[in-house]
């Protein structure tokens, strides 16, 4: 994002905050259910455009030692580990015209380049720390951009890399990707994965979308793989005990209710262990293809149409023997009753257990601290050419971090639990020491009175229509922290137009 643009865009946020700053709650939530819905909650609090620049004064500060710039990883705590190969896609294909995810068109040279920079990061990083030094992991996730497009060599020293510095014999280890790059690269990178690391559990994840052939066109990812491609991979995959998740886009333009009532026929028919239900986010401004496309745009659902479409959907997952274990995820109940469970996001949204360490562009790094209460969050440049130059300088080489006090740690523990769906009421006390109805109390009452959640004794539940508005449950709450960044405003603009190379 260019200098001008970046100004504009801190301009427009700072004057919503100062618009919503005098609302009231009750006001609140009703002015964010009318605005476009995300319906994931992928990230917890704060989002990335939130997260504080490291700029070379603070990186000296870190460079220094100072505790508010290192991850702890203390080793009583559960640790996952996320590894983005490379930021590359498949130019072959024309699309995906849907698609928010930063990514860079794709040669063999270059991703093997980036891979190799990934290395590099894992071995200065492994060896800053010795609680790291054959730490056991509970989950690995190779993820971002097309993960099962890395070059297979350069796959291979990546995995083998990774089964030496780190202890994966407990640890369920997941491949995300397109579908037809599972079985028509050759050689298969399931191989690769199964020989080289030692590991209890494989996993697959794939973007299917639709299993409608108009809808694959419509989307450019007509060569991603057919219905018939997609049963080749699951038979593949389970016929190697390794569990297959499919991810699926509902609300699309123009797309009626039957028509995703089919997709999740066929998907459940088909055999997939694990379906992942995602509202299109599409509006005009996304700087996506389709948002470009005014008619497009046009043709999408209201928030009641769209929101009536996901409740049905919902129920429709519950009868065919599947169960929802967090705000997107459905799993066959099977699976879910031995040790083939997904449990990498499941454990993601436990910051009071569990830490996160990421490898490669964007990737993001989280730990608590001793105290129990704070923590830092980092994450990597974005592009490659950005994570490879940060390589080159002394460590951190994260770009983006924040450090979390008592008051937005208890933020960031609230969203991460409505992502599973609950918070549990004794949890947070035994965790943070006070009463989450009390801490919230405003913005549970208000919430409450729009039945996005309901509360008793011992928990505080979404409803699924809080489900489907999960993004605005988790702005309301945070409303009060961002409102605080106003004093700020003043000192951060100056700061944004002293620095050119700053980007949201």
């Amino acid at each position: 994002m260019d200098q001008s643009s970046l100004l504009s865009a801190f301009d427009r946020s700072t004057a919503q905050l100062k618009a919503e700053s005098s609302t009231s709650v009750e006001e609140l939530v009703i002015n964010r259910l009318n605005k476009t819905q995300r319906h994931r909650l992928l990230h917890g609090f704060p989002l990335a455009a939130s997260m504080s620049l490291l700029t070379n004064e603070l990186r000296e500060s870190a460079e220094a030692g100072h505790p508010n710039f290192q991850h702890a990883y203390l080793p009583h705590r559960g640790l996952l580990v996320g590894v983005l190969p490379h930021d590359f896609c498949n130019p072959k294909i024309a699309g995906c015209g849907f698609c928010t995810f930063p990514h860079e068109d794709f040669s063999s040279r270059k991703a093997t380049v980036v891979v190799e920079s990934v290395q590099q990061e894992i071995t200065s990083r492994l060896s800053q720390s010795s609680a790291l030094d054959r730490r056991p992991v509970k989950a690995l996730y190779f993820g971002g951009a097309t993960a099962n497009l890395t070059p297979a060599d350069a796959f291979r020293k990546l995995c083998r890399q990774l089964n030496e510095r780190l202890d994966l014999r407990q640890a369920e280890v997941t491949l995300e990707g397109v579908p037809a790059h599972f079985i028509k690269r050759r050689p298969l990178l399931l191989d690769i994965l199964q020989e080289e690391l030692q590991a209890r559990h494989f996993r697959i994840s794939m973007g299917v979308q639709s299993f409608s052939r108009s809808w694959q066109i419509k989307m450019g990812r007509a060569g991603f793989g057919d219905s018939e491609l997609f049963g080749q991979v699951v038979e593949m995959a389970h016929s190697r005990n390794i569990t297959v998740s499919g991810d699926l886009l509902f609300n699309l333009p123009g797309q009626s209710l039957s028509e995703m009532l089919a997709d999740l026929a066929i998907g459940s028919q088909m055999g997939f262990d694990q379906l992942c239900l995602y509202h299109l986010v599409l509006f005009r401004g996304l700087g996506t293809v389709w948002s470009r496309d005014a008619e497009l745009v046009s043709s999408l659902p209201d928030n009641d149409a769209a929101v009536t479409n996901w409740q049905a959907l919902r129920d429709a997952m519950l009868q065919q023997d599947f169960y929802q274990s967090t705000l997107t995820n459905f799993e066959r109940s099977a699976v879910g009753n031995d040790s083939r469970r997904y449990i990498y996001e499941l454990c993601s949204f436990e910051p009071g257990s569990h830490d996160m360490l990421g490898f490669g562009p964007s990737a993001i790094s989280y730990s608590l601290r001793a105290d129990g209460h704070t923590a830092l969050k980092s994450m990597n440049p974005e592009s490659s050419s950005e994570y490879m130059q940060a390589l080159k300088t002394s460590l951190p080489f994260w770009s983006r971090y924040f450090d979390f006090d008592l008051e937005s740690f208890r933020l960031l523990y609230v969203t991460r639990q409505l992502s599973k769906l609950s918070i549990q009421r004794d949890a947070y006390r035994a965790l943070l020491g006070t009463n989450v109805l009390s801490d919230f109390a405003d913005e549970w009452k208000a919430l409450s009175g729009q039945k996005l959640i309901e509360i008793d004794d011992a928990c505080i539940r979404l409803t699924a229509r809080g489900m489907f508005f999960s993004d605005t449950v988790a702005s309301v709450l945070s409303h009060r922290h961002h409102a605080a960044r106003l004093g700020r405003s003043t000192s951060t603009r100056k700061f944004l137009e002293g620095n050119q190379s700053g980007h949201m």
